[in-house]
């Protein structure tokens, strides 16, 4: 675990789910906020990201958190989230701690997705992304995902004018369910 002066509080961060809930659909979904260190000592944590690429059938180009659909097999939500890690961006499961969950938030399909908080010790040049599923894989500093930077952007979507936190953070635009799971964690010193 890193130091506290490197890691943000994380607000509404509640212990991760050992199981999938009975309620929650056989489509819901998990995803991995994951923690890593900065390259230059004593810096703030950074929060790993992936561009979904082009050839994935949802969310193509969208920025978001590593994760994916749950399997028949996949116990829980921590064991989705990492599974699917794993297969976007070759991070293995033992590699990550897992820290906690955010509340579950809907898709706006409805579905139910799961956000797991972990840190992980890795270098994220060492990570390998899978081509077809991830266009870019990138971290940001902890500190440009705050409250304090926090826009509000509207979008119309099938009709419908809804409205979305915004993060303009170096140069990239995190925003939709991504963005929600930012704001929740409310990340403070």
């Amino acid at each position: 675990m890193p130091s506290a002066a490197m890691m943000p509080h994380i607000s509404h961060l509640q212990p991760a789910l050992d199981h999938w809930p009975a309620h929650m659909h056989c489509r819901a979904s998990a995803v991995l906020m994951l923690f890593i260190p900065d390259p230059e000592p004593h810096a703030p944590a950074r929060i790993v990201f992936t561009r979904r690429s082009t050839l994935v059938r949802t969310h193509k180009g969208q920025i978001g958190f590593p994760g994916g659909r749950r399997e028949e097999a996949d116990a829980s939500p921590i064991v989705t989230a990492l599974r699917e890690t794993h297969e976007e961006i070759g991070l293995p499961p033992e590699a990550v701690e897992v820290l906690g969950m955010l509340p579950t938030l809907p898709s706006l399909d409805r579905r139910s997705v799961v956000p797991i908080v972990g840190y992980s010790h890795v270098d994220l040049g060492t990570l390998a992304s899978n081509a077809d599923e991830v266009a870019e894989l990138f971290a940001l500093p902890w500190p440009s995902l705050s409250p304090e930077v926090m826009q509000n952007l509207r979008f119309n979507v099938f009709g419908r004018w809804r409205e979305t936190p915004y993060f303009p953070a170096s140069g990239y635009h995190v925003w939709g369910l991504t963005a929600w799971m930012l704001m929740t964690a409310a990340l403070r010193l």
